[in-house]
């Protein structure tokens, strides 16, 4: 298992070029007539640049303003969580102590970095959750309705996409996702809480894509450097040389 990366720098450093959770639905078939839809096709450029550039600042995303109010009401809506399901070994990652873990199938190219872990006794994950605090009031209203993961997938796919990863990472069979709202004046709807299972025809689906994806970024940046690149190992003998 992984510390936390007390440095938030060194977080982004670990996940930049590479095929992260958050941003894995843009893989995912949307009945596209291509493989991947055009938003896939520039986010596997976008890693291949990256691949190709050095990180000089943090990526513009976290400037957003609707993800650094996710940020600020994180840990008060994890704080809700643990009072809701009387949980108290849950381990909060947070957004100063991030944990990027490495798809071991496709180590140097995709990983994640999941909100809340399960720590068990033999140092492995068995449960995660993803926490989402929502700006907009209406979205957690409507997510109030919601029953079970089949309605996350229907109506948020990026974080269904999201939470299939991190269990295809960290080897967890279930997840929760937790949707909060602090401003509720109802305090026993503040927090939506959806538990999540294991979808292995999805995963399946998502970790062939998600090999297409690093081929395709290493076929651009040898098409860039215009020498026949693999894999990260021989990107950096050549880039290094």
């Amino acid at each position: 298992m992984n510390k936390p990366c007390v440095d938030i720098d060194n977080w982004h450093e670990q996940r930049w070029s590479n095929f992260t959770c958050s941003l894995n639905d843009k893989l995912v078939d949307n009945g596209s007539k291509t493989f991947f839809s055009p938003a896939g096709n520039t986010y596997v450029r976008q890693k291949a640049v990256e691949c190709c550039t050095k990180l000089e600042e943090r990526p513009e995303m976290e400037e957003v303003k609707a993800l650094l109010w996710g940020k600020v009401y994180e840990l008060p809506a994890f704080e809700d969580y643990v009072r809701v399901t009387r949980n108290t070994t849950l381990t909060y990652l947070g957004t100063n102590t991030p944990l990027y873990l490495e798809y071991e199938p496709l180590a140097e190219d995709c990983g994640g970095s999941p909100d809340v872990i399960n720590i068990t006794s033999s140092n492995t994950v068995d449960f995660l959750t993803e926490i989402k605090c929502p700006k907009n009031p209406l979205v957690h209203y409507d997510r109030l309705k919601w029953k079970d993961q089949w309605d996350i997938k229907e109506n948020y796919r990026e974080v269904y996409t999201q939470l299939q990863n991190l269990m295809m990472i960290t080897g967890a069979l279930e997840s929760d996702f937790v949707s909060y709202d602090g401003r509720q004046l109802s305090k026993s709807h503040r927090t939506k809480i959806i538990r999540v299972k294991q979808d292995k025809k999805f995963q399946d689906n998502l970790h062939f894509r998600l090999i297409k994806a690093v081929e395709e970024k290493y076929k651009s940046i040898s098409e860039y450097l215009e020498i026949d690149v693999k894999n990260k190992q021989q990107f950096k003998q050549i880039i290094l040389r």
